[in-house]
């Protein structure tokens, strides 16, 4: 795990094996790169004529050996119109500098980027949004790999460098909040990246309960258990898989006691093939994937004990594999879960991320808590209608969504609105039971949460769906090939501000 610090002092006078500054657009230098242009003479103007190094957003630049520093190299990095800086492009910033300088042999460096002008930050802001650059940029997952592709030594340690030593404390506080947020954001990319021979039922059980915590209690619920409190519609789907399924609840009791907790919702689905209504070859692998929304809850769980959040939180997790066993469920079939009144008539088997959260969103809404969101790799046509840039977003609760909007903005961690007209209901309707579990071609994201809308009671609810947000095979300015782990901050800091 790389170290990361937060000290004042000047660029010149730092012994790091590199000293990271800022190049504003037109070849302009913040104040720390101006007063190291004097301590070093003429090298920098010099240097920056000579390549036109222009300070586009991103570029870099690397001197070696300058005379007047007690560094082995400064480099210069492009932060383009400091007009336009916002605090997701200074996290892309610090994950871009990391990753250049994790390639170049350097091992312990100072990132002066805390002093650039982003809107209305606090210097906290900036210092977080620094430190979740670093560690969110250079993650990676190569666990398998007996040959590792990066053959350097890699970064041991970087100091983000702030102005005033009367504002540390601040800082490192700051360090704190991002050292928790990336830690669950990554554990949420490990149990996401994770191979479906490993990370089955049982392995999520087993990851939930590692996180045990003194305010933090976890019930793991096997087959028997399961289906003695009734859950029948999440043993419907896991009839064709040899694995047994399992049912986890996370309780975290940091808030007052009697507070209504918030309850999330994640959908575990370790690997889906889509059972009878088998998918297609293609790309099947991704379907590891599946259980992305049961990641993100239990990366929220990581971050929020480590906080020490002061909120009381449920979590509920319903995981199973869906294949094509024998006994594996069929379209036609019709199944009565957790809530009894209410009967699915099953018309595709791979429509069944929202028959096994039928049954945690009824059990969650037993438990009266203040509001529920669910997260679930739900829909392809929202991957379609939203692409990889937002989580669409559904619900009955008005206030959850508009909180989760600035939530989104703040983190960079997106969601967009979708509608839930009364009219959508009318396509899930079924001529053999209450409902059936798809709705047509038409709205297939809205037809979903339509679908789980009838779980939840009247608690005020918010589905994510995060199909196109939980994994990129590109990659992104700030993650790897593979799981995001979208929706961690987001969460987070919605949670935070509720806390607060």
């Amino acid at each position: 795990m790389i170290e990361l610090n937060v000290k004042a002092g000047p660029a010149d006078q730092q012994r790091d094996d590199a000293v990271v500054i800022a190049l504003l657009e037109g070849r302009e230098l913040t104040d720390s790169g101006k007063a190291l242009q004097l301590a070093t003479g003429k090298v920098l103007p010099n240097f920056l004529n000579k390549f036109d190094s222009t300070g586009s957003f991103g570029g870099t630049r690397t001197l070696y050996d300058v005379e007047g520093t007690l560094t082995q190299r400064v480099m210069l990095l492009g932060v383009g119109d400091e007009k336009k800086l916002t605090l997701h492009k200074l996290r892309v910033l610090a994950a871009k500098a990391a990753r250049k300088l994790e390639k170049s042999g350097a091992q312990d460096v100072s990132l002066y980027l805390s002093e650039l002008a982003v809107g209305e930050a606090s210097l906290a802001e900036k210092v977080q949004a620094i430190a979740e650059g670093v560690e969110l940029g250079l993650y990676r997952f190569d666990k398998y790999k007996h040959k590792k592709d990066d053959k350097h030594r890699g970064l041991r340690s970087i100091t983000i460098m702030i102005s005033s030593q009367e504002e540390l404390n601040d800082a490192e506080l700051a360090v704190a909040r991002a050292r928790a947020v990336s830690a669950g954001t990554n554990f949420a990319r490990d149990l996401s990246n994770e191979p479906g021979n490993v990370c089955t039922p049982e392995f999520l059980g087993d990851q939930a309960a590692a996180l045990s915590h003194e305010k933090l209690n976890v019930t793991v619920m096997g087959k028997a258990a399961i289906e003695e409190i009734g859950f029948y519609n999440l043993l419907a789907v896991n009839q064709g898989s040899a694995k047994e399924p399992r049912f986890i609840i996370l309780d975290y009791k940091g808030g007052n006691e009697g507070d209504a907790p918030v309850a999330l919702v994640g959908k575990g689905l370790t690997f889906d093939a889509g059972g009878i209504s088998i998918k297609p070859g293609a790309q099947m692998d991704e379907m590891k994937f599946d259980m992305c929304g049961s990641a993100v809850v239990l990366g929220i769980f990581k971050t929020i004990t480590e906080m020490n959040l002061p909120i009381n939180v449920l979590g509920l997790i319903p995981s199973t594999e869906n294949l094509l066993g024998s006994a594996a469920y069929k379209p036609g079939d019709v199944l009565v879960g957790y809530k009894k009144d209410i009967s699915i008539e099953i018309q595709n088997t791979d429509a069944e991320g929202r028959i096994i959260l039928s049954d945690a969103l009824a059990y969650a809404a037993e438990q009266k808590p203040a509001e529920i969101i669910d997260f679930a790799t739900l829909t392809g046509a929202c991957v379609v209608a939203l692409g990889s840039h937002a989580t669409g977003m559904l619900g009955t609760g008005e206030k959850i969504k508009s909180d989760l909007k600035v939530s989104g903005d703040h983190t960079y961690d997106r969601v967009w609105e979708l509608p839930m007209h009364e009219e959508y209901q009318e396509q899930i309707k079924s001529d053999i039971a209450d409902i059936r579990n798809i709705g047509g071609r038409d709205g297939g994201t809205i037809t979903a949460a339509c679908f789980l809308s009838r779980f939840v009671g009247d608690v005020p609810w918010a589905h994510l769906d995060i199909a196109g947000t939980a994994w990129n095979m590109k990659g992104n300015d700030i993650s790897a090939k593979g799981g995001t782990g979208a929706g961690v901050r987001l969460i987070v800091d919605y949670l935070s501000r509720k806390a607060s």
